[in-house]
């Protein structure tokens, strides 16, 4: 005990000097904590291996047969090859020109694609009779992708339809690629000019007077 409280104090740097009668215990410098119990070793025995002589007196088992399955594979649908559409060849239709004049309850359509000097003198005539507001359409179109015959009746009932809603149509003389069957068909300006008496069914149209027309 003497001896473990001298090596204490030697390590704070303090050394005690003990009698030389003095009992001493013997002590090892080592920590109770540090010792480890002691470790028992063990041989590990491992498996042997079978010998190749066991191994070839053991039975080989036979093969199973293979038993092969005929599936009855369904015909190959026949593959559907689409139709090339043609190009739908374009519709040439020669230029022409409308000309409406468009009053607070009908509007009136000529065709002006051929007015003589004598047409023009009376369609100016019409226009000042009445106020109201012109309009025009020529073909072909402007845009070349558009251009195509066979849309001229819809660019035709386009131009009626912007300009004459909840109102009668008139057309003056035959105007050709229109189909509306709302329109009212009246003499054209030439035959006016030939015939008088014809401007006056169309007088009464622009002054709304459809009640006398029988």
């Amino acid at each position: 005990m003497i001896g473990h409280q001298r090596d204490i104090l030697a390590t704070l740097g303090i050394d005690l000097w003990i009698p030389r009668d003095s009992a001493c215990q013997p002590h090892q410098v080592s920590i109770w904590r540090d010792q480890a119990a002691p470790e028992f070793h063990t041989d590990i025995v491992l498996p042997q291996p079978a010998s190749v002589e066991a191994l070839a007196d053991l039975p080989i088992p036979e093969p199973e047969p293979i038993v092969t399955l005929k599936v009855d594979t369904p015909p190959a649908a026949p593959t559907h090859i689409a139709p090339v559409q043609e190009q739908r060849e374009i519709v040439q239709i020669p230029p022409f020109s409308l000309q409406a004049l468009s009053l607070a309850h009908c509007s009136i359509v000529i065709d002006a694609t051929a007015m003589t000097e004598d047409t023009q003198n009376l369609w100016g005539n019409i226009q000042r009779a009445v106020p109201g507001e012109f309009h025009e359409l020529n073909w072909p179109f402007p845009w070349a992708n558009v251009q195509d015959g066979h849309g001229v009746e819809s660019y035709i009932q386009g131009f009626l339809d912007g300009m004459s809603a909840e109102k009668n149509i008139i057309f003056l003389g035959p105007v050709a690629h229109i189909s509306n069957t709302k329109m009212i068909q009246l003499a054209s300006l030439q035959e006016m000019l030939d015939q008088p008496i014809l401007k006056k069914r169309l007088w009464q149209f622009m002054q709304n007077r459809t009640a006398s027309l029988g």
